[in-house]
């Protein structure tokens, strides 16, 4: 069994944090925290170094506008005082809907999504908000069953998901139409009055999976130059509609954490070692075509989510020691912040660290690990994190998110997730019927 969250005392986690090879970035000094950043030479200023992640609600109005759930998440963030909220997925066709409740921007929508920017925006008086843009290929569920659009066969991915070995891979034509696609989604986007977009890139979604399709033929496949196409193009076709009030954003994963030729960014000998020779060829392509804004990940959380959430509780006992998790995503962050200075980089992994994160997060902007830190299902669980640090300098022990994945577990059944633990009003009585059985 490994060792759970169970850290009285600074001085105990810090101990254990060491007994794994992980000098833990520590500062009591918050201050930091509460100063602005500008996203490089853009108007685009986050308030404090404190931001949200794209959390996934499931909870959209059928054609894909924000539902009343979603709305009220968007508002608890709003009013929470992070300095920045990147929303959560929003896909850009119907086919690549995680399910009947992923949000999904389209032209006869898009006033919807004008709606809340300008709710958010007046609720917490003008923190930037991103725009997630996705398409999510494998895990597409359009109408809440399996329709799965892959960019190759991956024999892991495949058992994982039950996608039958004969499943036609998705055409070159298809991923042809897609960087166009990502370029009217940016425009609605800015004409709805976000501060910017993110082109997703991670967790094996399909911009993501194309990374490994090592064996792929034809233009998505092969090369590096191939296989990360259609991601540099949609960049490039979102590029047409940035400027100083307008970012290109982007939430990076470049390691998968899986065998050669299954995943992007591993080691070929050792693939629980990163081979930064693709990921750094990545992070900077990326930045040439106009990413300014990056929160970064690693892993997939629909096949080893342990590497990008630590968690004590989930689908399975995480083969490592919880805290090497943490560490491989701080490291890895200060890596990409190292090798493109010119990037905003958020950090991720805090959640985990509960009512320590601040410290953690400080000393890691302190030291340019990162610019700022991201924070997921602390959000869901505590959406005032943010003010509570800021403006008390400490996390309620009684409000932190205690990572037993119960959210995910509801997401997993295809339904409105959030925390069953701290906001129980809404979100227990879901929890209790989902698993009455």
């Amino acid at each position: 069994m490994m060792e759970k969250f169970t850290y009285k005392t600074p001085e105990a986690l810090r101990t254990a944090a060491a007994s794994v090879g992980f000098d833990l970035p520590w500062s009591e000094d918050l201050a930091v925290l509460a100063s602005p950043v500008t996203v490089a030479d853009s108007h685009v200023t986050l308030k404090n170094r404190l931001t949200i992640h794209p959390m996934e609600g499931f909870d959209s109005t059928i054609d894909g506008a924000p539902g009343e759930l979603t709305i009220r998440r968007c508002d608890r963030f709003s009013t929470g005082g992070a300095g920045l909220i990147w929303l959560e997925a929003t896909t850009v066709v119907e086919e690549g809907r995680t399910s009947e409740g992923q949000l999904w921007i389209h032209e006869n929508n898009a006033d919807s999504f004008k709606a809340l920017a300008e709710r958010m925006h007046k609720l917490s008086d003008g923190t930037p908000l991103i725009l997630q843009l996705t398409h999510s290929g494998r895990f597409s569920r359009p109408h809440n069953k399996p329709e799965p659009v892959i960019s190759y066969h991956n024999p892991l991915m495949n058992e994982k998901m039950m996608v039958d070995p004969d499943w036609s891979v998705v055409t070159d034509e298809y991923l042809d139409s897609l960087p166009e696609i990502f370029g009217k989604a940016a425009k609605m986007a800015k004409d709805a009055g976000f501060d910017g977009v993110d082109i997703k890139c991670c967790h094996k979604y399909l911009f993501s999976e194309l990374l490994s399709a090592y064996n792929r033929k034809g233009r998505y496949g092969g090369s590096f130059e191939n296989r990360a196409r259609v991601f540099f193009d949609s960049i490039e076709a979102a590029s047409v509609w940035a400027d100083r009030d307008f970012i290109l954003a982007s939430r990076l994963g470049l390691y998968d954490c899986l065998p050669y030729p299954w995943g992007f960014g591993a080691d070929k000998e050792d693939y629980l070692k990163i081979d930064w020779e693709e990921p750094e060829k990545l992070l900077k392509g990326a930045y040439d075509r106009g990413i300014r804004l990056v929160d970064m990940t690693l892993g997939s959380p629909y096949i080893n989510p342990h590497v990008n959430r630590p968690y004590d509780n989930g689908g399975y006992e995480p083969p490592e020691e919880r805290l090497t998790g943490v560490k491989r995503l701080l490291d890895a962050a200060a890596r990409m912040k190292e090798l493109c200075p010119g990037i905003t980089m958020i950090g991720t992994g805090y959640s985990y660290l509960r009512q320590y994160a601040p410290q953690v997060a400080s000393a890691a902007v302190q030291s340019g690990m990162i610019d700022a830190a991201g924070f997921g299902r602390m959000a869901f669980a505590y959406p005032d994190f943010a003010k509570d640090i800021l403006e008390k300098g400490e996390l309620d022990t009684r409000k932190v998110c205690l990572t037993c994945s119960k959210c995910t577990a509801m997401m997993r059944k295809i339904h409105a997730t959030g925390c069953p633990i701290r906001d129980r009003e809404v979100y227990t009585p879901m929890y209790k019927e989902l698993f009455s059985e």
